[in-house]
């Protein structure tokens, strides 16, 4: 509701009707009608106006009506009563114009700060509309953001998933094709290193000449080592093999509980030999039984004892390997001395086919298969490292990891 109303009804003083009438008009006709002697006062007989002259003697007086009602009252001396009738008509009719003009200007005035009201109030609800609109703009801008972020981000998943599924396929048959001839050399060379043994016995029994049965002693001597190169080759290609056939997941895992630390200490003999200078270190507490997949959780180890002998390669000192029980779960930490990882490469270290070494240093997929298996059980790891202060990973394993599919 508005709050300016006209107010034609309010009381108006004789004072403010007469607010707008000249003075020295008004002066000039009362002296002309009554003379220099009268006087002009409210309903409270306060003085309004007066002549030059104050009223001496007797006094006469008309009441002074304005739309019925009396307003005031007009005085003069007693002498001038003939005049002072005509005079108050005329001052009524002045009051009658003044009161219409004040009616008029308030008229206005109500009118206009009516319409100033209403054009504040229409600016408000504007400016609410407009900060709400802002606001609004403001919020889906940023669940668009949020929406495209999201879509990227799915993109991003699913061409990596079909990269990863690709690169899978391609492992998968990578490893089925080298696994077979593999398998059959290293059984051909075991049996070649026992017809040399074999050999070596008749040559020894059987006479021969002197020049004869040095090269023939030379031959047998380099030829089993010859043979145990071959077999270690052959060995790290299985090994090779093994990695890609976990990557590609072509065989299921086999839980089991065991005692995790056979699975460790089956690690340490596969390692093979260290750098000169470096020596490994082993620190198991008893652990209670764990389910889990007992060639999985070997090749994990094996392959963070790996990385820590190639990090430690041209360096002396300690790879430690620990395990505990801690929280509700199995911790399996491999630390060393070595090279350390670079903080530009370390969130890379689990990708596939990712490594930092040189041919022939690995295919990259030690880590990632590690990493693989961990997650098949419900685990994760953790890695820190410095740039020539070594490296420190842990794994971390549920007690009752069991399977995931």
């Amino acid at each position: 509701m508005n709050k300016h109303l006209p107010a034609f009804d309010r009381q108006v003083s004789l004072g403010d009707m007469m607010r707008h009438v000249p003075a020295a008009a008004l002066a000039t006709a009362m002296q002309h009608s009554v003379g220099h002697a009268w006087r002009i006062a409210g309903i409270d007989d306060e003085p309004v106006r007066a002549g030059a002259l104050a009223i001496d003697g007797p006094v006469c007086t008309v009441a002074l009506v304005v739309d019925i009602d009396v307003v005031g009252t007009l005085c003069a001396p007693a002498e001038r009563q003939s005049w002072l009738a005509p005079a108050g008509k005329w001052i009524e009719l002045l009051l009658g114009a003044s009161n219409r003009y004040r009616m008029a200007a308030d008229l206005h005035l109500e009118t206009v700060m009516s319409d100033h009201d209403e054009l504040m109030a229409k600016h408000a609800a504007l400016a609410t509309s407009e900060a709400r609109y802002r606001t609004l703009s403001a919020q889906l801008e940023a669940r668009v953001q949020e929406q495209v972020g999201q879509i990227e981000q799915s993109q991003r998943r699913m061409y990596q998933a079909e990269k990863m599924a690709s690169i899978g396929s391609l492992a998968a048959g990578m490893a089925h094709e080298i696994n077979n001839p593999i398998g059959f050399i290293r059984s051909n060379l075991s049996t070649a290193k026992e017809y040399v043994a074999t050999v070596a016995q008749a040559i020894a029994a059987a006479p021969a000449a002197a020049a004869m049965a040095a090269k023939l002693a030379y031959i047998l001597d380099d030829f089993p080592n010859l043979i145990n190169e071959s077999i270690a080759g052959a060995d790290r290609v299985s090994r090779i093999v093994a990695d890609l056939k976990a990557y590609a997941h072509c065989e299921p895992a086999q839980f089991a509980a065991i005692d995790p630390n056979d699975a460790l200490r089956a690690a340490v003999r596969m390692l093979g030999e260290l750098p000169a200078g470096v020596r490994l270190e082993t620190e198991f507490e008893a652990l209670p039984p764990v389910t889990c997949d007992p060639d999985g959780l070997t090749r994990v180890v094996l392959a963070l004892l790996l990385n820590a002998r190639s990090a430690m390669r041209e360096r002396q000192g300690v790879i430690r390997l620990a395990s505990t029980a801690r929280d509700g779960e199995l911790r399996v930490s491999v630390s060393d001395q070595g090279c350390g990882i670079e903080e530009a490469v370390l969130p890379r270290s689990f990708d596939p086919f990712f490594t930092t070494h040189g041919v022939g240093g690995g295919i990259g997929l030690g880590l990632t298969v590690a990493g693989d298996v961990v997650r098949a059980h419900s685990g994760h790891i953790a890695v820190r490292s410095t740039v020539g202060g070594g490296s420190d990973v842990d794994v971390h394993i549920p007690l009752q990891a069991g399977g995931r599919a």
